[in-house]
């Protein structure tokens, strides 16, 4: 049986933007999406990609409006929100989408390319609808977003086929000494990717940019609600960089998440043995789940800095730990740790009716 896990992610960030929360019973709906796995399923050790260096290309002169922000170009040729005015300039564009520090002047560029309710289809060039400089607290959303953004690992995502509106979104940032641009795409099945030019993400950014700016936010407050989108570096390790807290979730028998929070060292424990399992690119999509999910668990990775990071561990799934941006085959060692601190306890039955809490 060909299945994908619960926290099937492709879907996840959509959910969570058109219903407000994370609800438990999109998490049971999620495991029907998805497609077959490839063969193999990390059984060796895998070296980390290269991260690769962009060029430092010069600073040049780029149009700048009245209120000292980017202009926005009048239109868009393309549909798809993976082209931009510029690439990078006077920082590497390759190393992440915007760099890490606070931009000088920051604008988002909106142009309408899909309204289902339109008269007659939108064609190119798809012109400006909306020039934003964002308050303060949508600037820092907007920023945390597009920084903290996960390379693409070159695997396509399951999605799903609703038709919805389209809008493409261009990003400009300044930083005194540089230039960035972000292209993106906000779709209805959450499947588009963005890039600076120079960097690609494999996640669809432009769907929580355009609910930040519509004043919207991904719920992240509970100790197992994650956004569904990734972390920088993890194409590269299922556990990125950094000291993060990890809490253990379970779906129970009423499909609500109950969460272990672990203390700083069975963390630490977690973090080393999620770093040293042999990984390859995930899709996503597991072989062999479906039925009890007694024992499958989440954990949910927190740093003190950026998103959060979902893994999900099901020992009955092969490969049995998803990530976000890599898979690893066997869960057992996971397992292993963790029930000691976080025992199984009775999940959904996977023969019963869904319905929302």
């Amino acid at each position: 049986m060909s299945t994908a896990h619960p926290a099937c992610r492709s879907l996840a960030p959509l959910t969570s933007l058109r219903a407000g929360a994370v609800a438990v019973a999109a998490a049971l709906l999620l495991a029907a999406c998805g497609q077959s796995a490839p063969g193999g399923s990390g059984d060796t050790p895998t070296t980390l990609p290269a991260v690769t260096t962009g060029p430092l290309r010069p600073l040049t002169s780029q149009p700048i409006a009245a209120d000292g922000a980017l202009d926005c170009p009048a239109a868009l040729d393309s549909a798809a929100g993976m082209t931009v005015p510029e690439k990078p300039q006077g920082v590497d564009g390759a190393a992440r989408l915007l760099p890490e520090r606070d931009p000088s002047t920051l604008v988002v560029c909106a142009y309408p390319t899909m309204r289902l309710e339109a008269a007659t289809p939108l064609t190119a060039p798809f012109a400006l609808s909306q020039r934003v400089v964002p308050d303060p607290t949508q600037r820092r959303a907007v920023v945390d977003l597009l920084t903290w953004a996960a390379r693409w690992n070159g695997q396509e995502r399951a999605c799903t086929m609703m038709a919805g509106d389209e809008t493409a979104y261009l990003v400009g940032a300044t930083y005194g000494d540089a230039i960035v641009w972000v292209g993106a795409q906000a779709d209805a099945n959450a499947c588009s990717r963005g890039t600076n030019g120079d960097f690609v993400t494999g996640d669809p950014v432009g769907v929580p940019l355009a609910a930040t700016l519509s004043g919207q936010a991904l719920p992240d407050g509970k100790p197992c609600d994650a956004s569904g989108l990734g972390r920088l570096d993890d194409d590269r390790t299922l556990a990125p960089v950094g000291s993060p807290l990890v809490t253990v979730c379970r779906l129970d028998a009423q499909s609500s998440w109950q969460a272990t929070p672990l203390d700083a060292s069975r963390s630490g424990q977690v973090v080393e043995l999620l770093r040293s399992l042999p990984t390859q690119p995930t899709d996503h999509v597991c072989e062999g789940s479906g039925g009890a999910s007694d024992a499958r668990f989440s954990l949910v990775l927190r740093y003190a800095a950026g998103p959060a990071v979902r893994i999900s561990v099901d020992p009955g799934c092969r490969p049995g730990v998803l990530g976000s941006g890599v898979e690893s085959a066997d869960a057992g060692a996971l397992v292993a740790l963790v029930e000691p601190w976080s025992p199984p306890i009775p999940g959904p039955d996977p023969d019963g009716s869904v319905s929302s809490p």
